[in-house]
């Protein structure tokens, strides 16, 4: 039962499918929810299959301005890596690039050592606190902590489509770069017998 001037609020999940009594009007489906965003795919896929972001008061916005229903649960979208996870992953990849043991990086940043295995396996605990310490230690910039991103001036020869596609990379958001990232790691991947 609904009774006048009570709001709801529509609680968002990864994997939710959202679609419109209108089917000219594509549906959504949730990636991700995280500090007030929400990250998701149109259905039915494109070729394009790029995540957009935008704001939880948004996404429930076009919910209730498209009519739309939550008609599925999408396995595969709900099944995302933690941000703690992938942090965890950069934070040992780089420890190992600079040849610091875990009790080298422990002592660096003034924790323990279970502190810092702790983080590599994905728990957040309080790594937030020694951020600058960890990219001290690490030498490495806070986007290149938090983000696995770096930008640096190397002088190098590019062909012109290299520089081109250097070019459009440099102009994406960071959620699209990780996209075109993982987009460029499947193709490498999935060569044909003739390519090599």
């Amino acid at each position: 039962m609904l009774f006048r001037g009570m709001r709801y609020a529509t609680i968002l999940q990864p994997g939710q499918v959202w679609m419109s009594p209108d089917r000219e009007n594509p549906g959504r489906v949730v990636v991700d929810v995280f500090k007030g965003k929400v990250l998701y795919r149109m259905t039915p896929q494109s070729a394009d299959d790029t995540p957009q972001e935008t704001s939880r008061s948004e996404f429930r916005r076009w919910i209730a301005d498209n009519n739309a229903d939550l008609t599925d649960q999408d396995a595969k979208a709900g099944q995302k890596v933690s941000p703690s996870a992938e942090l965890g992953k950069r934070i040992r990849a780089l420890r190992q690039a600079v040849g610091m043991t875990q009790q080298q990086l422990a002592d660096a940043v003034e924790v323990s050592r279970a502190a810092v295995a702790f983080w590599e396996t994905g728990r957040e605990g309080s790594v937030n606190k020694h951020l600058a310490g960890l990219c001290q230690a690490l030498g490495v910039g806070e986007d290149t902590l938090l983000n696995g991103l770096a930008e640096e001036r190397i002088e190098t020869t590019l062909s012109p489509d290299e520089a081109d596609l250097i070019a459009l990379y440099r102009m994406l958001s960071p959620s699209r770069k990780l996209s075109a990232q993982k987009w460029l790691e499947r193709q490498t991947n999935q060569h044909e017998p003739d390519d090599r």
